[in-house]
């Protein structure tokens, strides 16, 4: 195959960016799929402005001159914000995307978009073609996660873990990062001392006083925290498993959740996508009321899927573990984020605020010295 020739289409060439679609690439692009529809025409309207994204979303209506295929897909392309590419870049989020609609997405029964088209040519030639899902509801990550969505949400993630519990210690899962140590953990390791003052500077009123007061703590046991992620029984995971990226099935015949963005997975502790949905996503008294129960369904999930060795109390205090590291992600994406976004800002403060009340009400703080 010649140099900077897409393997899925035989086409020279990957678009980059929305503007540079064709009717020939997208022919090329859908006929791989097993449609046989020759398209004539296409319209693009851009999605998901506003939020600083690690890649550029539209929706691409399309007309056939002969031959059949889908009316609509969603496009994936890669940033065109060079802070938020050159992060993609450095921890090579669009091929582990793609790699995941190709390897592994078959393996599991979690539902996630069908995908049509998915390719990256070197580092960032990137494109993913996928089926339009706008008639489902996305979850809103500033309203938050009810307890009826976070109980469909256990069962979702129990379908993800337990296929691939201990079991991802192969060649199969090698294009992605065990959590620690890899670049991965170095990076966000080193992004969250780097980005403490700024996430103050920018979201201090919403930092409670007690997390302000262990910046020190914190930050020196991170290392450890990452590296207990990494310690088994560790599986597949999503990474970031937030209200934002996924879509709920209301009308009939619609599954129940559809898990979006796969372009940050891991080999972790299951208990992170849990906790990460939990402890930043729900309203702090949602949460406290029902957490509890909410990490016993998702344990029962794996229990009942075949998982043995993990008993639910063990679940439970990994949860509150986990809580207490994913300050990690908090401190990260607040210091990266553009705080002239009002939408942005709403979701940072939303997210700061729940993430410092599950550190308060589980007494997070005082499992520090576990990583002192």
């Amino acid at each position: 195959m010649e140099s900077g020739e897409s393997a899925s289409t035989g086409l020279h060439q990957n678009p980059r960016q929305p503007g540079d679609l064709t009717a020939e690439w997208l022919t090329g692009a859908l006929q791989s799929a097993g449609f046989d529809g020759v398209v004539s025409s296409f319209d693009i309207r851009l999605l998901g402005e506003g939020v600083g994204m690690m890649s550029v979303l539209c929706l691409i209506d399309l007309q056939y001159g002969a031959g059949t295929g889908p009316g609509t897909v969603v496009g994936k392309f890669a940033a065109t914000v060079a802070a938020n590419l050159a992060v993609a870049l450095h921890f090579d989020l669009y091929r582990r995307e793609v790699v995941f609609y190709r390897d592994i997405a078959p393996l599991t029964k979690m539902c996630v978009p069908r995908v049509y088209f998915a390719d990256v040519i070197g580092s960032d030639d990137f494109v993913i073609l996928m089926e339009d899902m706008s008639d489902y509801r996305r979850g809103d990550q500033i309203a938050g996660c009810t307890p009826e969505e976070a109980a469909t949400c256990m069962d979702e993630l129990a379908t993800l873990h337990a296929p691939f519990w201990d079991k991802v210690d192969t060649p199969t899962f090698a294009f992605t990062f065990v959590h620690a140590p890899s670049l991965h953990s170095i990076g966000m390791c080193q992004a969250t001392i780097d980005g403490w003052d700024s996430m103050i500077a920018t979201f201090g009123p919403y930092v409670p006083g007690f997390i302000q007061d262990v910046k020190d703590r914190y930050l020196a046991a991170i290392p450890k925290m990452q590296l207990w992620l990494a310690q088994d029984p560790i599986t597949f995971v999503h990474g970031d498993f937030r209200l934002d990226n996924l879509l709920f099935g209301d009308a009939p015949g619609q599954a129940s959740v559809v898990t979006l963005d796969w372009q940050g997975v891991l080999r972790s502790k299951g208990i992170q996508d849990v906790a990460y949905l939990l402890s930043q996503s729900m309203e702090p008294t949602d949460r406290a009321r029902h957490e509890q129960a909410l990490v016993a369904l998702w344990h029962r999930g794996l229990v009942d899927a075949g998982v043995t060795g993990y008993a639910a109390e063990q679940a439970w205090q990994d949860y509150r573990r986990a809580v207490l590291s994913l300050w990690v992600y908090v401190t990260v994406i607040a210091s990266a984020l553009d705080p002239s976004n009002d939408r942005g800002k709403q979701f940072m403060s939303g997210m700061i605020t729940r993430a410092a009340s599950a550190i308060s009400d589980l007494d997070c703080l005082s499992l520090l010295t576990d990583f002192e």
